[in-house]
């Protein structure tokens, strides 16, 4: 696989707060707003994965449960976030994900995955706003969200 490390890779954030961190290569710091896009140097963005940055590696080092997602598919496989021969794809919480964990028809696997998935502060924050996006209406399933997430539902 040829990366140019000079090009520079689409980097959202997928957090509900503005994120930043001290570059390495440049001076400086990167900053993202709330949900929105930058675009970092392929260079950097494997710098900071290589230090750890759980911003891009997530909690597994693989890039699960990352705050930021690098949106060039052929980047993420050559970090080992993504392997298209077997499959495997970089777990990033979105609104499919949400609505599958809330659309479980029994409590135990509802439960299963709500602390399998989400994880992160900014996953709480994002499975809480979709569930009152989508007005849940399953009583046993709010009490289960705000006690995993530490959020109420109607605010």
């Amino acid at each position: 696989m040829n990366i140019d490390m000079n090009s520079k890779s689409k980097v959202k954030s997928l957090c509900d707060w503005a994120v930043s961190w001290e570059r390495i290569n440049v001076p400086g710091d990167e900053y993202i707003k709330a949900n929105s896009v930058i675009y970092i140097s392929n260079a950097e963005i494997e710098a900071q994965v290589q230090n750890g940055n759980k911003f891009f590696s997530g909690s597994d080092g693989l890039g699960s449960h990352a705050r930021v997602y690098i949106e060039n598919p052929e980047f993420r496989e050559y970090l080992g976030f993504d392997n298209k021969s077997e499959g495997k794809t970089q777990f990033i919480l979105d609104d499919e994900k949400c609505k599958q964990i809330l659309e479980y028809k029994t409590f135990s696997t509802f439960k299963k995955h709500l602390e399998e998935d989400v994880v992160t502060n900014q996953e709480k924050s994002k499975i809480m706003s979709y569930a009152r996006k989508t007005k849940l209406n399953d009583y046993e399933k709010i009490q289960e969200l705000e006690k995993v997430t530490g959020m109420i539902f109607n605010t």
